[in-house]
């Protein structure tokens, strides 16, 4: 047996108000109640989700002061070993210019050529050592930290064997000894730099 509707309520009308007890809103679903957490931490709707609003979004973390210098150092050394690359190149390629001309002296020009293309595949090679490293220093991991400092250790050599080489001849000019010293003291920078605790941080850091 039906019963008919209270007063004042339509029951074809999915809108009209629930009745007394009924377990929620307009179409039997349980509201929620007023304080409960929602969507982003707001009553009322789905909760919060990492990374979501409201959720646990991690900070922006920048990049430690010693590793923007030792990328700075690398690309330096990096700009300054392609154009001793270009150099040696263009020097090769005039010298077998102007030697081909002379019949004696051909064979000197073409042997010129080919040291200048082997000594640019060894500076090219160094300056992609320093380069590539340093473009990775924003995402790379300990691979990137460990290139670079084997790309400053290599670095130290240079200045090394020209200051040992000058002196054995005693004819160390004081601008090329300031030059020997200023680039090792840059490669020892670079090392010393990228083997320090925030480096380690920096490059060990989780990344999402």
């Amino acid at each position: 047996m039906s019963y008919p509707p209270p007063p004042g309520q339509n029951p074809n009308n999915p809108y009209s108000a629930p009745q007394q007890g009924a377990p929620g809103g307009p179409y039997g679903y349980p509201q929620q109640g007023a304080g409960q957490p929602g969507y982003g931490g707001y009553p009322g709707g789905m909760p919060a989700y990492p990374g979501g609003p409201g959720g646990g979004i991690q900070p922006a973390v920048s990049m430690p002061g010693v590793v923007v210098t030792a990328r700075v150092l690398l690309f330096v050394a990096g700009v300054l070993w392609a154009l001793f690359a270009f150099a040696v190149l263009v020097a090769g390629a005039a010298a077998n210019d102007a030697l081909d001309d002379v019949p004696v002296a051909d064979s000197v020009g073409g042997a010129a050529l080919g040291g200048a293309l082997v000594g640019l595949l060894i500076f090219g090679g160094l300056a992609a050592l320093h380069i590539v490293p340093a473009c990775m220093f924003g995402k790379g991991r300990i691979g990137t930290r460990v290139t670079a400092i084997i790309a400053g250790s290599l670095n130290t050599l240079i200045p090394l064997l020209a200051m040992i080489a000058a002196l054995g001849n005693g004819n160390f000019a004081g601008g090329s000894l300031f030059m020997c010293l200023l680039w090792l003291a840059t490669a020892v920078l670079t090392i010393v730099f990228c083997s320090m605790s925030p480096a380690g941080q920096w490059f060990n850091r989780p990344q999402y």
